[in-house]
């Protein structure tokens, strides 16, 4: 197919009695039988339904991109958000003094989201440490390395392998909600 499709919705749909499922992708439409692609395929069929499966692919990893990055902008939105409604809670709270109750807007989902994308920044740091480690010390890579560790104590090699696990530990506090 030469020409994307400019708004593509991807239907699934399983069949009544059969273990069989029809996929269609449609330009926006939510009825099947608009589709511009379409294929009908059961687990013991293997006709040519693998190329608009292949399609189907292509467009539902498209879409799930374009999600992610709507859910990446809310959630900075919300964590804005969160962060105004702190700000304004503590000014209140001076302006009020002991009159001031603060009942701050829970978000957990937010919050959620936000560790991971902090545990995840740590994640590509212990990435680049352990290839570091590895390099600097010529070890093929980096579990040689830590298991060479109990053969020079005190050196520069436990220090730094040392530190890469606990920012292994670390990026596990974060996904807990730990270090906010």
């Amino acid at each position: 197919m030469s020409n994307k499709i400019e708004n593509p919705v991807v239907l699934i749909h399983k069949r009544e009695n059969h273990d069989s499922y029809e996929v269609a992708i449609t330009n926006g439409s939510h009825d099947y039988y608009d589709g511009l692609l379409m294929a009908s395929v059961s687990p013991d069929e293997a006709d040519n339904s693998f190329a608009v499966f292949a399609m189907v692919g292509y467009y539902m990893a498209a879409e799930i991109e374009k999600l992610r990055a709507q859910r990446d902008a809310l959630a900075a939105e919300n964590a804005a958000l969160k962060e105004s409604e702190r700000a304004f809670d503590a000014m209140c709270a001076e302006e009020h003094g002991d009159n001031w109750v603060s009942e701050l807007t829970e978000t957990p989902a937010t919050d959620a989201f936000l560790a991971e994308v902090r545990a995840q920044g740590v994640d590509a740091a212990i990435e680049a440490a352990k290839n570091l480690v590895a390099q600097e010390y010529e070890y093929k890579d980096f579990k040689a390395a830590q298991s060479d560790c109990c053969m020079h104590p005190g050196s520069d090699l436990v220090g730094k392998v040392e530190m890469t696990e606990w920012l292994v530990d670390f990026a596990a506090q974060l996904r807990k909600g730990g270090n906010q």
